[in-house]
């Protein structure tokens, strides 16, 4: 284990010094998407390579090369969809794999990458302050150290406690090592909105058990309401700044989609009950934990929770998704365009420029997910396009629910699914600081209008 964790510091810290230098044969820098983008791309080989290896499978099972690069994929874009059944396949060497891989892509490349130079060097400078910031899509204004000591508390404590928590329930059916191992593993795919399970079949069999459902539940939540919510909140009850209208928007919002979601739950899906029907709810937010067989989900069922997992989590946080913010301010902009008014949220108008980024993140969103489901449409034409839509919007939101489409799917189908995934977990800050930077270098041209509708 110790050989593992060295591998990964060595070739994180050999990373960091190949991509994020400043050379003077270089002067041109690499943008901070695409740099965040090449170091996810880094540990996803690597954890390929480790999850291939004989040693992280159990006796007298073989995993191919692409079912491991779909894992290690899925791991670091705390995703969950899986070709294989990871309780059947990975030894215990292979799930702490995992398991890290999961708690790596979780907190973000560039938090482990800046906490290994703080560790390393004992100081943070500029350049990875900003690399920082960039990858949680905080502003200037946010202290390097303190959001890196946020994000690393923030995710300790609560894991901790979810790890307690369960253990007082799996210690009751099984032994104490493999009790604690559980609990552990759960407690850390459950925050980092992963939802890789060691029981085959997910929350199925504790679906009778409010403890883990509501523990479950309750990390998938916190992990979702990312870390700049996290920062605002300490900076609040330290030195009594207000809340900022981004954390009044991630909590309105993220409690209502959670409210509607268990009230359409319980009247759709037939013979849930109140805490399934909120568990429901609240995997769909790109946590990919179920208690209720997916499969048996009527087309209501499957309607609602493509539009809860497109939707997703919060900015900076380790869910995937449009995000809860783009969604907000996306109809809060349609509707003041209705009115003929300005958008505004709490006593705060929206900027203009927030407001363009929400539509084209939803825009793009949109055109992906409906290419790869034609792509998939052609290529594993056995599946009805309701379960491939399903199955490309769970891998693009990094949620991981399935309908039984992804352990089925062809190699094709794997490569579309591994890509939607990367592109869920790190394309947009690609995308969207390409498309900040080059606004100011773009000719200007005369305005015309265009007729709409």
């Amino acid at each position: 284990m110790q050989y593992f964790l060295n591998t990964i510091a060595n070739s994180l810290s050999k990373n960091i010094t190949l991509i994020y230098s400043d050379t003077m044969s270089n002067r041109k820098k690499l943008q901070p998407g695409l740099k965040l983008a090449l170091g996810f791309m880094l540990l996803i080989a690597i954890g390929t390579l480790l999850l291939y290896l004989p040693v992280s499978h159990q006796d007298g099972v073989d995993v191919s090369l692409i079912d491991a690069l779909f894992v290690s994929t899925s791991a670091i874009c705390v995703t969950g969809l899986t070709p294989v059944d990871i309780s059947q396949t990975l030894s215990v060497f292979g799930s702490t794999v995992l398991m890290l891989l999961i708690q790596i892509g979780g907190l973000g490349y560039a938090v482990v990458a800046v906490l290994i130079i703080r560790l390393a060097s004992g100081r943070i400078d500029a350049f990875s302050g900003s690399l920082l910031r960039d990858s949680l899509g905080a502003d200037h204004r946010v202290g390097t150290r303190r959001i890196l000591f946020v994000a690393l508390t923030v995710t300790g404590v609560i894991e901790a406690i979810g790890s307690v928590l369960l253990f007082t329930v799996f210690s009751q059916h099984f032994p104490l090592g493999r009790a604690i191992y559980l609990s552990v593993f759960h407690s850390v795919s459950a925050f980092n909105n992963a939802g890789f399970d060691l029981f085959s079949d997910s929350m199925m069999k504790w679906n009778d058990n409010p403890l883990v459902l509501i523990t479950i539940a309750s990390l998938i939540a916190l992990g979702g309401l990312g870390f700049i919510l996290y920062n605002d909140l300490a900076e609040h009850i330290r030195h009594r700044k207000k809340i900022t209208v981004h954390t009044k928007i991630v909590l309105s919002t993220t409690f209502f989609l959670i409210l509607i979601g268990t009230l359409l739950f319980r009247f759709i899906l037939p013979g849930i009950d109140w805490k399934n029907a909120f568990f429901q709810s609240v995997t769909t937010r790109t946590a990919g934990y179920f208690s209720y067989d997916q499969t048996a989900l009527p087309p209501a069922g499957v309607a609602l929770t493509v539009i809860l997992m497109f939707i997703g989590a919060s900015p900076g946080s380790t869910g995937g998704g449009v995000k809860t913010t783009s969604f907000f301010t996306a109809v809060k902009a349609s509707f003041s365009l209705l009115l003929g008014k300005n958008p505004k949220a709490f006593k705060r108008e929206i900027s203009s420029e927030s407001v363009m980024k929400a539509f084209f993140v939803i825009i793009i969103s949109v055109l992906l997910v409906a290419a790869a489901t034609l792509i998939l449409t052609i290529t594993d034409p056995d599946f009805t396009s309701d379960r491939l839509l399903y199955e490309v919007v769970s891998a693009y939101a990094t949620v991981g629910l399935t309908m039984g489409v992804t352990p089925s799917v062809s190699i094709p189908g794997k490569i579309v699914l591994i890509i939607m995934m990367f592109l869920g977990r790190v394309g947009f800050m690609t995308i969207i600081s390409a498309f900040a930077r080059r606004r100011s270098e773009s000719a200007r041209y005369i305005e015309e209008k265009v007729i709409i509708g």
